[in-house]
């Protein structure tokens, strides 16, 4: 092997994880960045969410007399339904085991003809698995006199090209290393610009979810003064 060729290439592998690297660092930069942005408006989600449910309670306390007169209706009609489906599920139950009891007596019938039918197929199977046992011993041991000699050809023939191949490998898998490095560097870069993307996105969702948390208080001071009017 080429010295000087092989220092080289060590030089570019190195290059290549140093670029790697700081496309790594950069792209830990960002996430910390957006993980900031989604707490933010998470916090400004949960406050919408609390004053909404606000406003819903004061509204939903003025109807709350006719709907508890609704659901003692509704219990009414499911427990008459419940127990006519009752009276029609013990009709078929007894019809079920009724029908299971013709059936298990079949199957006794059934069962001690095919055990009569399994020990005879048995019996001639056992006899033609030791006919065919003794013809593929003998056929075995003429292959593997065959393999023997094979085997022996094929090691020398082998050993002569690991010799060959050792040393092409050793340059093909620093050339693999560099190529694997520029690629983690491209991959870096590129998940680097999505998430300055999804950092601008997160942005504007942001200033767009303070605005829904203004119109959640108006929501909830309208409310409390008597309107029925919620912004959806």
């Amino acid at each position: 092997m080429n010295t000087s060729q092989d220092l080289k290439e060590q030089l570019r592998l190195n290059e290549a994880k140093k670029l790697r690297k700081q496309a790594e660092e950069d792209s830990r930069l960002l996430e910390n960045r957006i993980a900031l942005l989604k707490q933010e408006e998470q916090k400004a989600l949960r406050k919408i969410e609390e004053t909404r449910r606000k406003a819903h309670e004061i509204i939903t306390a003025r109807n709350r007399n006719f709907e508890e007169l609704k659901k003692k209706e509704e219990l009414k009609r499911q427990r008459d339904e419940e127990e006519a489906q009752k009276l029609e599920q013990n009709k078929d139950t007894r019809e079920y085991f009724r029908n299971l009891r013709v059936q298990a007596n079949q199957y006794k019938i059934n069962r001690a003809y095919m055990d009569a039918q399994a020990v005879k197929e048995i019996k001639m199977k056992n006899k033609r698995n030791i006919e065919n046992y003794r013809t593929l011993d003998m056929a075995q041991k003429m292959y593997m006199k065959n393999v023997i000699k094979s085997q022996q050809r094929e090691a020398k023939e082998k050993l002569k090209k690991i010799k060959e191949d050792r040393m092409m490998k050793v340059r093909v898998e620093i050339e693999k290393n560099v190529e694997m490095e520029h690629a983690l560097r491209k991959e870096r870069e590129e998940q680097v610009g999505r998430m300055e993307q999804e950092e601008m996105e997160l942005i504007q969702r942001l200033q767009h979810t303070q605005l829904l948390q203004k119109t959640a208080f108006e929501d909830l001071e309208s409310a409390m003064t008597g309107s029925n009017f919620v912004h959806n």
